[in-house]
């Protein structure tokens, strides 16, 4: 038999009655817990190993065995509406699947590169069987170190992460700073392969370095957030997100505004690159104490504390 044969059950066994009794119902039972050896299938649902299968005489037609890889240990027996048969063993025999085999070599990525994920790994199955589902991961818990990408969402560290053959060419590995821990396994309809081992390593980042002084204004006056700091990067990475912070609780003191909104005192503030230019500093009638950090899209720089003096 082949893999992934589907055989009529009626023709994996008879049945003779002596008092020509017709049979009403039949049961069987599939004894090798491995699912990758096969299984029976009821009116096109696959039905589960080490208990009874309830199959009435007309069900029958629409039962099934699935095989799958190497040998699977089957019973049956039958009711003539009075008595059951006794259990009959029997065996199907199909050959034993060869495990997909995983071939990945460590790459080196540049900062933020975004990997096709087929570009590095790549899967070979001696028995020429189809590739239907992947599960890659990622072992290294530090953000910056780069994650994997599934249909355009960010995928998490540390746990499985289900591809299937369809959403492979969607998936892909958006690199960071330093090296990252990755793995992958393939399935092939029957069995998983091996977790393979690799790795993708981008140059380490460097935080961007911002700078800001105490600013000496008038009372309320409102100043634009990039007159009071500036931010460089020894990488040449764009600025992505900025954090903004005012501890000083006092209503009198001022607050940062993004778009003309008041901001709360006491929180950090996300700002984007497209709301910066937009951001100010609106000042009060006594002094304030600020703090600004800024995000290169891998890593954030230290907080930078300055002070609005009025």
């Amino acid at each position: 038999m082949e893999q992934l044969e589907r055989v009529a059950a009626a023709s994996l066994f008879t049945v003779n009655d002596a008092d020509s009794d017709a049979m009403t119902n039949y049961q069987f039972w599939d004894s090798t817990a491995d699912p990758a050896s096969g299984h029976f299938v009821v009116a096109g649902v696959a039905q589960p190993t080490g208990q009874s299968i309830d199959v009435s005489a007309a069900q029958l037609a629409s039962t099934s065995f699935q095989s799958g890889s190497g040998s699977d240990d089957l019973w049956v027996r039958a009711f003539d509406g009075m008595t059951w048969s006794n259990w009959k063993e029997f065996h199907v025999n199909a050959p034993v699947d060869n495990l997909p085999i995983v071939t990945a070599a460590d790459y080196s990525a540049s900062h933020g590169q975004d990997v096709a994920a087929s570009t590095l790994f790549s899967i070979t199955d001696a028995d020429a069987d189809t590739i239907t589902n992947y599960q890659v991961w990622d072992s290294t818990a530090d953000a910056s170190s780069g994650h994997w990408v599934v249909g355009g969402v960010a995928q998490g560290t540390n746990a499985a992460i289900n591809v299937t053959a369809a959403q492979l060419s969607s998936t892909s590995f958006q690199s960071g700073s330093g090296s990252d821990d990755l793995w992958v396994r393939a399935y092939d309809g029957f069995a998983w392969g091996a977790w393979k081992e690799f790795h993708v390593t981008a140059p380490v980042d460097s935080a961007p370095l911002v700078t800001a002084s105490d600013f000496h204004a008038t009372a309320n006056q409102s100043v634009a957030a990039l007159t009071l700091f500036s931010v460089a990067d020894a990488d040449g990475d764009s600025i992505a997100q900025y954090q903004l912070w005012d501890s000083t609780p006092s209503a009198s003191s001022g607050h940062w505004s993004i778009g003309g909104n008041a901001q709360p005192t006491g929180t950090a503030i996300n700002v984007s690159a497209a709301q910066i230019a937009s951001t100010s500093f609106q000042g009060g009638t006594v002094p304030d104490d600020l703090w600004v950090r800024a995000s290169d899209g891998i890593s954030w720089s230290a907080w930078h504390e300055f002070h609005f003096i009025v």
